[in-house]
């Protein structure tokens, strides 16, 4: 354990790529201007002004939220160093467990939205190592401070005015709403705009995705399924791993998207084929077999760490994963560990 905390340190040091300026706070003037203007755009939307009030008075912007945003290490850590922390024995252990101790439970929500318990789990886990790491910073001071930030201001106000309605209709439990410095929250890490769109009350209680593994199973399904762009294909999984050619080098550029489209992750994969296709190339499974033979699902050739890193062959469910959060290595952590839970 205390060689992978100074491992995980040594990493995490040499993650920054240059030293972050401080940021210059604003005067008490210019934020009371700032947030006296946020207020009327806030009750424009119909947000009662008791809640307004009563949630904006006292909020002061924090330099720490600010150069937590803006200071984060530009990522040179690798896909094997990556899995080493996010698929480690404990997480896949404590994911086995759940998913056996909940299997009545998530098999009724996975039927429920179309979706294998495996997957519901593995987000849970990677998000908030199953519930158990939420985040303890007050969720209107992080979007608050982050919507006047220059940086993404228009972005976080967003945030700020969902946080606000949430607030205003009683859907937090606890009354009091809290989570990680970008506004993320619960068990399912969902920014304010994305719980007001899927946050789901699987038990009839209210929503609750800080504590009921219940609502927190069905927000997850209902996030993963409910994006119309591209449907969850309940027969499909995730991707595989595969073993490219031995003339990868030479048909690499050939696979490219052109002009594509999407974020980072999403605009990395390669063009589309079938899996017959892929086979005719020459890439196998990872114990050098044939690929499976299906000619009717779609296939993208994903490659993290460049050509010669390890390569997968992902379906289109792995899209929706990147819609959770458009990275690639976390995406593949995602699909890995909802294998290795089930085996």
């Amino acid at each position: 354990m205390i060689f992978r905390l100074i491992f995980f340190l040594f990493i995490s040091f040499n993650l920054l790529a240059k030293d972050c300026v401080k940021p210059e706070m604003p005067s008490e003037q210019e934020w009371d201007k700032w947030l006296n203007n946020i207020k009327i755009e806030a009750s424009d939307l119909g947000i009662s002004k008791e809640t307004i009030n009563k949630t904006l008075d006292k909020v002061e912007p924090q330099k720490k939220i600010i150069l937590r945003d803006r200071c984060q290490p530009e990522s040179t850590i690798t896909l094997k160093e990556y899995l080493y922390y996010r698929v480690d024995k404990a997480r896949i252990i404590i994911g086995k467990n759940l998913l056996n101790d909940e299997n009545k439970l998530l098999n009724e929500i996975g039927k429920h939205f179309g979706i294998q318990p495996r997957f519901i789990v593995s987000v849970l886990g990677m998000e908030s190592y199953y519930g158990r790491n939420q985040g303890k910073i007050d969720t209107i001071t992080a979007v608050t401070t982050l919507a006047f930030d220059r940086r993404r201001s228009d972005f976080y106000k967003k945030q700020l005015f969902a946080a606000l309605r949430i607030l205003d209709e009683n859907l937090v439990p606890s009354g009091k709403l809290i989570g990680s410095w970008g506004g993320a929250v619960g068990m399912t890490q969902m920014i304010p705009t994305t719980f007001l769109e899927s946050a789901y009350d699987w038990d009839g209680n209210g929503i609750d995705i800080w504590n009921s593994k219940a609502d927190g199973f069905a927000s997850i399904a209902n996030y993963l399924t409910s994006i119309d762009k591209n449907p969850w294909l309940i027969n499909s999984t995730w991707g595989r791993e595969v073993i490219p050619p031995a003339n990868i080098d030479q048909i690499y550029s050939s696979l490219k998207q052109d002009n594509p489209k999407g974020c980072g992750a999403v605009k990395s994969r390669s063009i589309p084929k079938s899996l017959p296709e892929w086979s005719k190339l020459g890439f196998k499974t990872v114990d050098n077999k044939i690929l499976p033979q299906r000619t009717d699902l779609e296939a993208r050739l994903v490659a993290p760490d460049g050509i010669e890193g390890r390569m997968f062959l992902v379906y289109p469910n792995y899209k929706n994963l990147l819609y959770y959060n458009c990275s690639s290595y976390y995406a593949i952590s995602i699909g890995l560990l909802s294998d290795q839970i089930i085996n």
